[in-house]
């Protein structure tokens, strides 16, 4: 049996059961305050349970009190909510026809990104896309995003074109970059189902070995301001470190670059939550064939200085169940366990007053681990940084902390050396064999995989 329910100004959710679910709850949630003059009715039942008949029915209350409260354009968030049965006219249709209402309406998937925007990606063999509904009027396609990004018109100036043996072609979230040659479908299929963000367009590479050359004529070509906003993410996952530095100094301007990729199977959730989270989610597949989401997601390359020193920058990132609260995400700050800061490649734990030293920033994440940079160079040891580790190790994800490899900077006494193995093994934590690096007294600790780490200035 389904219900209506509303949970906010002219919004309405449709459901099963007495409650509609969290994650629908939400999911409206990203769509308020709802612009004067329209209203929103999301359906979270997969469309083949849902007669247009029966749903008309069921919505006519909350359509009337939308027409008394001089709504005039209704977004139908439904999974094929534009398209109709053999015969018959969609949820749509009946809505425009029957309240004279305005509705806007998926032909496939209707999906909302975490900023609020509305996605319905025209997949091979699955059509999609927005269309909009006025009585007496025939349906007209409105496109797969709205509202429509102040990029979009630059992207898509670009057009198809060859760069240096490469194909570059506007897709939903930006621009993509393969390989000449023919596409399989499941690649393609990739492309289209990113979802876009509204503030900035992303250069999607299929693979992470196109070179820095290319992808700079592509960035050159763009508009200043479109330019610096594009991010830089690979379908493959593997790290764009090294090709986000090589880029930065060609251009001479800093480059943006997401760690990790979507899942493969991003959409598969679709058809049921109209949610874009998991086809936008970012996060490293292992060699295992096993997804999981780092700290964090966005990086900021900056052209190396004079003395070819560079930096790398946490922009966006997420924090672990124990820094929750800390005011300044991607700065070294007060927290719980001390001094943390987010790396590319994972956390850095130090004293206060301490910056992370300069291997922890330009270290490249890895598909298989999660780097804990522990300590200063020249610095001791100190119990709070010991205790913050085991607090760290205590509270993390269980399949965060077996992928954690601890690098140790500074004065390591034999105590300390003492002290880590026994962390990690309480942890589980790899077989605890240390390594020396370019540095005295600087440390690895293996994690699981049993590889061996080096203190010394990571390449990336």
């Amino acid at each position: 049996m389904l219900t209506v329910t509303r949970t906010g100004e002219h919004v309405h959710l449709v459901h099963s059961g007495s409650r509609p679910p969290d994650r629908l709850r939400r999911l409206a949630s990203r769509l308020t305050p709802v612009r004067p003059g329209e209203a929103v009715i999301a359906v979270g039942t997969p469309f083949p349970d849902v007669d247009a008949e029966e749903l008309c029915h069921l919505l006519a209350p909350a359509l009337e009190s939308s027409l008394e409260a001089h709504v005039r354009l209704l977004v139908l968030l439904m999974a094929e909510g534009a398209s109709g049965r053999a015969n018959e006219f969609s949820v749509a249709e009946l809505i425009s026809e029957q309240w004279r209402l305005d509705v806007l309406a998926t032909a496939g998937s209707a999906l909302v990104t975490e900023d609020g925007s509305l996605f319905s990606p025209d997949l091979p063999g699955a059509s999609g896309g927005w269309w909009h509904f006025s009585s007496g009027a025939s349906p007209r396609s409105v496109g797969s995003h709205l509202p429509v990004p102040g990029w979009r018109s630059a992207v898509r100036r670009m057009g198809r074109q060859n760069v240096g043996g490469y194909v570059v072609e506007p897709v939903p979230a930006g621009l993509a970059i393969r390989r000449v040659g023919p596409a399989s479908v499941a690649a393609h299929t990739r492309l289209l189902a990113l979802p876009p963000e509204h503030e900035r367009p992303q250069l999607v590479l299929m693979s992470s070995d196109v070179p820095a050359a290319a992808l700079a004529v592509v960035m050159a070509a763009l508009p200043t301001h479109v330019r610096s906003l594009m991010r830089l993410v690979s379908l493959d996952g593997r790290p764009l470190l090294r090709t986000g530095q090589e880029l930065a100094d060609l251009l001479g301007s800093d480059v943006r670059l997401a760690v990790g990729a979507p899942p493969a199977d991003g959409g598969s959730c679709w058809e049921v939550v109209p949610s874009a989270d998991t086809a936008a989610e970012l996060g490293m597949t292992d060699a295992e064939g096993e997804f999981w989401r780092p700290f964090a997601r966005t990086v900021v390359c900056s052209p190396a200085g004079a003395g070819g020193e560079r930096v790398v920058r946490v922009t966006e990132c997420r924090m672990p169940p124990v820094l929750e609260g800390t005011t300044d995400r991607t700065a070294p700050g007060h927290t719980p366990i001390g001094r943390v800061v987010v790396t590319a490649a994972g956390l850095w734990l130090g004293p206060g007053g301490t910056s992370p030293p300069y291997a922890a920033t330009v270290r490249p994440p890895c598909r298989d681990t999660l780097a804990v940079e522990l300590g200063s160079p020249d610095r001791a040891f100190d119990e709070g940084l010991w205790k913050g580790l085991a607090v760290l190790l205590e509270r993390l994800e269980s399949d965060l902390r077996r992928r954690v490899v601890v690098h140790t900077h500074g004065d390591l006494a034999a105590k300390d050396r003492a002290r880590l193995h026994e962390l990690c093994a309480r942890h589980r934590i790899g077989p605890g064999r240390d390594h020396d690096g370019a540095r005295a007294h600087q440390g690895v600790l293996t994690g699981p995989d049993g590889g061996m780490g080096s203190g010394s200035a990571p390449r990336g």
